[in-house]
């Protein structure tokens, strides 16, 4: 594809994979290299290329220094235009249609912002690379963080969800008596569980709470020791969760008056 007329052409500088197979045509063929990463996606894709890129590139120092974290090499990022395209590229033919994401063998693969899976728009799924990041790097300090763990600091680093869907699940948890703990939050692979509980939302909350309660320094500990709550944030997993209800309670409680 000539790509001299797409605005960002100046900026970064595509390249054509080439593909010799008979299904060519249904296979990333262009590719934009930046300092810390390299995106390959489809000419119908080139519209949305360059906020992808630009998102996690001006992350790539905040989210690195949050972590204490950087690549050893470029990380890849595949975009694919339809969700059955995507759900094949994560080996998941019968997944969700909500799922906008997720990594495979060291890369990451999301769905087109320009195609985002229902419920979703062009910026959640564009922060949906931002959030699969946070997850590399997660996974580099500890493979064995528990999924409310992970799936909290990614979703609070990369703000890929809305805002108002956030707060209103909490609300009416509130509202209810029903706040999940960090154990039912602990899905492991079972991630469609983990959806069903509002897991996203919840598990959010609760980094924030963490961030903010505790500071960054005791997060990057938490996860590198998750299950010695009481060594690393000098309180029991029992009071913790009380902090973080009463954290919920003061930041996310709709006013009925």
């Amino acid at each position: 594809m000539n790509a001299a007329n797409n605005k960002v052409e100046n900026k970064y500088l595509f390249g054509e994979i080439k593909n010799s197979n008979e299904e060519a045509e249904n296979k990333l063929n262009l590719r934009v290299e930046t300092e810390h990463f390299i995106v390959c996606f489809r000419e119908n894709d080139t519209e949305c290329i360059g906020k992808v890129i630009d998102s996690l590139e001006k992350n790539y120092s905040r989210i690195t220094i949050n972590l204490e974290q950087k690549l050893e090499n470029k990380l890849i990022i595949e975009i694919y235009s339809n969700l059955k395209s995507l759900h094949n590229a994560l080996g998941l033919q019968d997944a969700p249609t909500w799922i906008r994401g997720g990594l495979g063998a060291g890369k990451i693969i999301i769905a087109s912002p320009l195609n985002p899976p229902p419920g979703s728009n062009f910026h959640n799924v564009v922060n949906t690379a931002i959030h699969e990041f946070v997850h590399i790097l997660v996974n580099k300090i500890n493979s064995n963080t528990p999924r409310w763990l992970n799936e909290g600091i990614a979703c609070y680093e990369a703000k890929d969800n809305s805002e108002s869907w956030i707060r209103q699940t909490v609300s009416e948890g509130l509202s209810n008596g029903n706040i999940p703990t960090f154990k039912d939050l602990d899905t492991g692979e079972d991630f469609e569980a983990f959806f069903a509980l509002d897991g996203y939302q919840y598990s959010y909350t609760m980094v924030e709470a963490i961030v903010n309660l505790f500071g960054y320094d005791k997060l990057r500990k938490l996860v590198k020791a998750p299950n010695k709550i009481d060594e690393v944030l000098h309180i029991s997993e029992t009071d913790l969760y009380k902090k973080y209800v009463d954290f919920i309670k003061i930041n996310y409680r709709v006013s009925t008056s």
